[in-house]
């Protein structure tokens, strides 16, 4: 097929198969590496590699097929028949019967009727699994038959020449071997199906074949693949009626393969924050009174707005902010104090007396100045040294150092240094004042009990508090307090109580407490979810490899390998068969008559085939207008195109093929039986010497013609007393007569050690054998061939100058011959007996013959000289 561009297309079988999936190639490599099936072991391998292929997981793909491998591999071995002995449970036969298939390409077995013929024939079509194999039963007029068995001897010639033999059980329990069921069979059954009904194709073109065996191989291949997605079994828990119609519900009827292990933690995820809001709603709806509850809810955020209000500020008056400002107070006091002092210091050192500057002396400072002003000199600031003023301590007047004197003090007093060191120790004062007073632990532990926090939490905070205060008072560095622990228990607490308020609200009426009483079993699902966790996610890994096999099995379907079956079938199998069926109908006489060969696709690559009229006004079946012997060509023709449709070499039975054929069908079916064997071994079980006869002309024919010679061999069977099939004596049809009448010689010698009773039946059986081979003596040695019974042409050849040596002593003796022995080989009236001649007798008769042979032989050559 060409492509757009111009490329050519695919157009072999491994071009094919390299766009298929690679498991595909790989079973393709096995069967052509072992011609055969896969094995158990080979078939686990090949669902292997398909589930690492369908997981992406392939390491490396299958090579691709070299061109020519699947159609270039070696066909199996050629097979041939040699023997079929150790027959038990069929029919009559012999248990000590053999018979000899190994001479010739051709092998007639010939036997009169109730010779075993039809017990071989049957065996055989059992053996090789005929299309109508009837039923075989053993010897019905013995107790307890054994089952049917049999041993067949076959050799194998492969494609390099060798060769091998191999001994084939067979029993009838198995069915047909293994190794000959590709051996066709023709019969009378087989004919009718071949003539007027539908069938199929015994034999597959090789292409066709392996395509159907890739089939095979797929369909296995998915049956396996199904049977390991049934064995993963689901293992998710039963949703809780309760929760059936939870979007939790919907989450596990959605999963899926694609399902990744974030989502499904997502999915099953219960955080705290759903279970408060869940315990929440669950005391929300316990309650008998929602108006009461949400009362009280709103009370309690009152009072955890005004605790949170009080804590606010006591922990602003320890925030670091004061805490740094009473630090820095505490510094600026301290210096400014020690500058204060260090000048008070140099004042004081050159005053004649001690004190100055300390309380005492300061209090008397300030009740002089208290008098001065208020009292004495209350028009002048203190301390007053104006003219005529005295000391308001001694009422003496003062003198320029007295005035001095005061003045200086009241400078040392108003210095600056004095006034910022006071202003700083005010200041340090007014800070430390600010500060709360400790907490009571009963009172701090009320507070932290209404916001959930623990004892053991809330002690160790109080004990943080206590330690920065105290750190605050002494103006040092204080500790930091971890206010989040509060911070968090307050603001889980308001959240709380928030939302339970705001989910009394929603009771407060019908159609809100329905909408909680949803979501809360909403939240009850999710929870129960998030128990299931694990199994969700193992189920998700299930999906997976669950949706791998479907991918896996989804590669097996047999879609593409039956289009390309179909394809070929197309091709090479319904127009090929139906040109062979068209070769064979030409080559048995048939072209004139009104029939073709037609089909019809069935799928999967197979086609039915059936032989209709041509041109038929209607639709009658073919044994309605044409006669036995045409119904009998037409399935000869489709037998033969079926059976040829084969590449190897296997052999080809017949039994009886020429039932109802006139003269000039039976020439033509014998010739095309022989050029079959030429390249097959033929077997041909028949009780008409006519056949035989037409079959060895046929072949010598071959000869004259310059063609390849083809042998036909005689197998004939007797009945021996309640034993048949068993090989005669004496094969009359396949020894010339001086051969035949040089065993017999040989043979009566034997005879008579035997016992009374095989003696007369062996006796009999010689006296038949001696009888044909005096009515052959007729043709072969009186007459030179130049006349053969049922053979149409008349050879005068270098023959005629023969008969010339005839005397009337001659025909005498021949004619008495006859006429002794006719009661073996033909029916005589009731009331005449059938006589045994003594053995001597019969003796003395064969070698009579034998001598004859030898002097008639002399005198005809003498006699067809040319100097005669």
């Amino acid at each position: 097929m060409a492509k757009k561009d111009g490329a050519t297309g695919p157009t072999t079988l491994e071009d094919w198969l390299s766009s298929r999936p690679s498991w595909l190639r790989m079973a393709a490599s096995t069967v052509i590496q072992h011609r055969r099936m896969p094995t158990e072991e080979e078939m686990e391998a090949l669902a292997n590699h398909c589930l690492a292929d369908a997981a992406k997981t392939l390491e490396a793909p299958h090579p691709a097929l070299a061109p020519g491998t699947i159609l270039g591999t070696p066909t199996a071995a050629e097979l041939r028949i040699d023997s079929v002995s150790s027959i038990r449970g069929v029919n009559a036969l012999g248990e000590d019967a053999v018979l000899d298939l190994s001479q010739g390409q051709m092998t007639v077995v010939y036997g009169p009727n109730g010779a075993g013929k039809s017990g071989y024939a049957r065996l055989m079509k059992h053996v090789c699994g005929a299309r109508s194999k009837g039923y075989i039963h053993g010897n019905v007029f013995k107790q307890n038959p054994a089952a049917a068995s049999a041993l067949i001897k076959v050799t194998a010639t492969r494609a390099d020449g060798t060769t091998s033999s191999a001994d084939l059980a067979w029993q009838a329990a198995d069915g047909p071997h293994l190794k000959l069921k590709a051996v066709p069979v023709f019969d009378s059954a087989t004919a009718l199906e071949f003539g007027d009904t539908a069938t199929t194709a015994t034999h597959l073109p090789r292409a066709m074949r392996f395509v159907g065996m890739l089939i095979n191989i797929s369909d296995d291949l998915a049956t396996r693949l199904k049977a390991r997605a049934a064995k993963l079994s689901s293992n998710l828990p039963n949703i809780p009626e309760d929760h059936a119609e939870s979007s939790a519900a919907t989450v596990l009827r959605k999963l899926t393969a694609k399902v990744t292990e974030d989502e499904v933690n997502n999915h099953c995820a219960f955080p705290a924050a759903l279970n408060e809001e869940r315990l929440a709603l669950e005391t929300a709806l316990a309650q008998a009174n929602p108006e009461v509850a949400h009362a009280k809810a709103v009370g309690e955020l009152v009072r955890l707005s005004h605790l949170a209000a009080s804590v606010s500020a006591f922990k602003d008056s320890m925030s670091d902010e004061r805490a740094q400002a009473l630090v820095d107070a505490c510094d600026a006091a301290q210096v400014k104090r020690q500058a204060a002092n260090a000048y008070a210091t140099a004042f004081l050192e050159g005053l004649p007396l001690k004190g100055v500057g300390e309380s005492v002396w300061r209090t008397l400072w300030d009740a002089a100045k208290a008098y001065s002003t208020g009292v004495a000199y209350r028009y002048h600031p203190f301390p007053h040294v104006g003219d005529e003023a005295c000391c308001v301590l001694c009422q003496q007047p003062l003198g320029e150092d007295g005035k001095a004197r005061l003045a200086s003090f009241e400078h040392y007093l108003n210095d600056t240094l004095q006034t910022e060191a006071k202003t700083a120790e005010d200041n340090l004062a007014t800070l430390k004042k600010a500060l709360p007073s400790p907490l009571s632990d009963v009172a701090w532990q009320g507070q932290c009990a209404a916001i959930g926090l623990e004892a053991d939490q809330a002690t160790p905070l109080l004990n943080a508090i206590h330690a920065r205060l105290k750190a605050m008072s002494e103006a040092t560095e204080a500790p930091p307090v971890e206010w989040s622990m509060w911070t968090n228990a307050y603001d889980q607490k308001v959240k709380t109580t928030s939302d339970e308020r705001d989910t009394l609200v929603g009771l407060l009426d019908p159609k809100g407490r329905k909408e909680k009483e949803a979501r809360l079993a909403d939240l009850k699902a999710q929870q129960w979810l998030s128990e299931q966790r694990d199994a969700v996610w193992a189920e998700v890994i299930r999906l997976k490899r669950v949706a791998t096999l479907e991918t896996a099995v989804k590669s097996t379907f047999t879609g593409p390998l039956t289009s390309k079956s179909n394809e070929i079938g197309q091709s090479e199998l319904a127009q090929g068969y139906c040109d062979r069926f068209n070769a064979e109908l030409q080559a048995l006489g048939g072209h004139s008559l009104p029939v073709r060969m037609a089909y019809r696709s069935q799928g999967k690559g197979a086609f039915t085939f059936y032989v209709e009229l041509k041109d038929a006004q209607g639709a009658q079946k073919n044994r309605e207008i044409l006669s036995e012997g045409e119904q009998r060509i037409v399935a000869l023709a489709a037998f033969l195109a079926d059976a040829t449709g084969l590449e190897r070499g296997m052999p080809v039975i017949f039994d009886d093929p020429i039932s109802s054929l006139d003269q000039r069908f039976e020439e033509a079916v014998a010739k095309r039986l022989v050029d079959l064997a030429e390249h097959r071994q033929v077997i041909v079980f028949t009780h008409r010497l006519s056949l035989m006869v037409l079959l060895q002309n046929a072949a010598k024919q071959r000869t004259k013609l310059d063609q390849s010679a083809v042998s036909v061999a005689v197998e004939s069977i007797a009945r021996d007393g309640t034993k048949t099939g068993m090989p005669a004596q004496i094969n009359t049809f396949s020894l010339k007569p001086q051969s035949g009448f040089g065993q017999m010689v040989s043979s009566i010698g034997q005879l008579k050690k035997l016992d009374p009773p095989l003696k007369d039946l062996a006796l009999k059986a010689a006296c038949s054998n001696f009888r044909i081979l005096v009515e052959r003596s007729v043709e072969d040695e009186l007459c030179s061939g130049v006349i053969n019974r049922y053979r149409r042409e008349i050879n005068t050849l270098n023959k005629l100058q023969r008969l010339s040596a005839i005397t009337p002593i001659d025909c005498a003796l021949i004619d008495g011959m006859m006429t002794k022995y006719s009661a073996f080989e033909h029916s005589q009236p009731m009331d005449t007996p059938t006589w045994l001649p003594d053995p001597d007798e019969l003796l003395k008769d064969v070698q009579d013959m034998h001598e004859w042979c030898k002097t008639f032989n002399d005198r005809a050559k003498a006699a067809a000289s040319p100097n005669a």
